[in-house]
């Protein structure tokens, strides 16, 4: 099975070997304060796909036209269902998609290198900063937003969305299923390559007050979810810490990261508790 993945063609001191490749799409993306690269002005991503013949010889090729002038933290990485290549300056890992530690001898080398952990691919095959993108991405066209539309129900009794995008060349796939209205169950799950669960949060939700319900949902709840990731004081997998519209007060703390954590989410209505919900998830290995 052939390889895809993204080269930045800045990261490189040639960018002819991008001419061999078979690319999938090109994005342009202003270089912000975060991306850490002030020489630059823009970066130029590749969604690059490789044969599965000459991933060897374009990976190598790759390493030794890695720029070093600015900075020693470059890489780039392909995969397909079975192995992952990361590709540093003059030197390849080629990961084992199974294998924990190869994900871990990989980091060790590149956080040396002066690497962010968080922006490198892990065991999960999901850096953190992009699983956080997607699913906030993802969110916003479910459940939080009303022009959203449910897909078929997945298991006997259930509510289901469901919301599908590329990332680094690879679909990704966010699913929703719930039972249940003013007392509700539910969890979320995000998928990668070949339909295999990364990340995933269960969740269960009580309506004191059966008689707001609707109301409810109307004017907080799904306006609190549509503010998913604007609030970085609570992890990125509800609304933000509080949110009030027309008489509710929406509040949501977390505890924990992404990888690993706990939330409560309250709605209140004239002081009065009116709605309750807990969640709990993280990485799924």
């Amino acid at each position: 099975m052939n390889y895809k993945g993204v080269i930045i063609e800045e990261s490189l001191i040639d960018t002819e070997i991008i001419n061999e490749l078979n690319i999938l799409q090109k994005e342009i993306e202003e270089v912000s304060e975060d991306n850490n690269t002030p020489w630059l002005t823009k970066w130029t991503m590749d969604t690059a796909e490789i044969d599965e013949n000459k991933i060897d010889e374009y990976t190598i090729r790759l390493s030794k036209l890695i720029d070093t002038k600015h900075c020693s933290d470059w890489y780039c990485d392909f995969r397909n269902d079975k192995y992952h290549y990361v590709v540093f300056a003059n030197k390849v890992f080629k990961l084992d998609r199974c294998k924990k530690q190869d994900y871990i001898d990989m980091q060790e080398y590149a956080i040396k290198l002066g690497c962010p952990k968080n922006q490198l691919p892990n065991f999960n095959d999901l850096p953190i900063n992009l699983l956080t993108g997607f699913l906030v991405y993802a969110k916003k066209e479910t459940f939080a937003n009303s022009n959203a539309l449910k897909i078929n129900p997945s298991r006997l009794g259930s509510n289901d969305y469901q919301f599908a995008g590329e990332i680094e060349g690879e679909i990704m796939t966010y699913h929703d299923t719930y039972f249940g209205g003013t007392k509700f169950m539910g969890e979320e799950v995000v998928y990668r390559g070949s339909n295999i669960p990364k990340w995933g949060m269960n969740y269960y939700g009580v309506t004191m007050d059966e008689n707001l319900s609707e109301e409810m949902m109307d004017k907080v709840l799904r306006k609190a979810l549509m503010q998913v990731g604007d609030d970085n004081t609570v992890i990125p997998v509800r609304g933000p810490s509080k949110f009030e519209n027309e008489g509710y007060v929406y509040t949501f703390k977390t505890s924990g990261t992404i990888e690993n954590f706990d939330g409560v989410e309250e709605i209140y209505k004239n002081g009065n508790l009116v709605y309750k919900l807990n969640c709990h998830g993280g990485i799924i290995e």
